[in-house]
């Protein structure tokens, strides 16, 4: 009997360390998986143009541009091509053509320079709590769209179309939409990380910040006023007063080189060959061609842009060649 009792008691025991060890696996939580939480916390939080881009000087922008879809809501009639600081694509709608710009990345002042913004109505739903805004009018054959990030720096985005013919230029109803959608486009790629970088030779302009190869003081010197220079995030312009007043601006790009009779006259300034271009007695340009870009299909070449604007009744032309000759001999070989 007392053996069957020490049995007994030696069986409940052992049910006893089994259950328990039952209930602790029932009752217990798994550690939870931080890499996932993380990754959770990171798409519900908002998203800053800083943590999208990375680097703002070397973004290429057509990795932020859909061709396929840009061809579902219009002909594209040359294909998506990479600037320093956007992407340009043409197209044709209603048998108009058209030029599809995105970027560069602006920051909150230049966004609301000359206008105010405010979010678009019935636009995409996008994620990260990016937004769409535009300016306060849209007229007709332009328009122009920003994708805003919560630090409030922008991607912005411009179409232009070129009325050829007698008609009407393509209203912004027409427009706009197109620009939304290529807007929405490239916030899916940021949302889902899959902006692309360009690499710039040794010697490229893309490297150089355009505020640092002139002074204030000898814009100042040439312009009779004392701006202060206004860089862009991405370094690759620079400007000394604002349009619609006395500006230079000085601009890097990665661009066709200027055809020959396109109204431009060749000019030496600087030691550079140039193309000035003078479209009023306020205003001239030149521009002048540094090095090929590296793989270009079509002949892009990197270049060098000044744009003078003078509305006290000087000589915006006397100011740009000042500012070429001070400019031109200090960009790279």
């Amino acid at each position: 009997m007392r053996r069957n009792r020490a049995r007994w008691a030696a069986g409940i025991l052992v049910l006893v360390t089994l259950l328990s060890g039952c209930a602790s696996t029932i009752i217990g939580k798994p550690a939870p998986d931080r890499e996932a939480l993380a990754r959770i916390e990171d798409e519900r939080s908002p998203l800053t143009a800083a943590a999208a881009f990375g680097d703002y000087t070397t973004i290429d922008y057509c990795s932020l541009m859909d061709a396929a879809a840009l061809g579902r809501s219009a002909e594209v009639t040359d294909p998506p091509r990479v600037s320093l600081d956007n992407c340009i694509a043409k197209v044709k709608l209603d048998g108009q053509e058209a030029d599809v710009w995105l970027g560069g990345v602006v920051d909150e002042q230049g966004r609301n320079e000359y206008a105010p913004t405010t979010e678009i109505t019935g636009g995409p739903e996008l994620k990260r709590r990016l937004t769409i805004e535009k300016p306060s009018s849209d007229y007709d054959g332009s328009c122009y769209r920003y994708l805003v990030f919560a630090d409030q720096f922008s991607l912005q985005a411009n179409i232009s179309s070129f009325n050829t013919t007698s008609g009407s230029d393509l209203a912004p109803e027409r427009l706009c939409p197109i620009l939304e959608e290529v807007l929405a486009q490239a916030a899916t790629v940021v949302v889902e990380k899959r902006v692309k970088h360009l690499s710039f030779p040794a010697g490229s302009l893309g490297s150089i910040d355009a505020c640092s190869v002139v002074t204030d003081a000898e814009i100042g010197s040439y312009l009779g006023s004392t701006p202060s220079a206004r860089r862009t995030p991405t370094k690759h312009s620079c400007r000394w007063g604002r349009s619609g007043e006395d500006y230079v601006s000085l601009y890097f790009s990665v661009d066709l080189p200027v055809p020959a009779g396109a109204g431009y006259t060749a000019e030496t300034l600087g030691g550079r060959q140039a193309m000035v271009w003078t479209s009023s007695d306020s205003y001239c340009s030149a521009q002048t061609t540094l090095k090929p870009w590296p793989g270009a299909q079509k002949g892009e070449v990197e270049t060098v842009s000044i744009f003078v604007s003078r509305y006290d009744g000087g000589d915006p032309c006397g100011v740009m060649r000042n500012v070429a000759n001070t400019v031109f001999p200090r960009l790279p070989a």
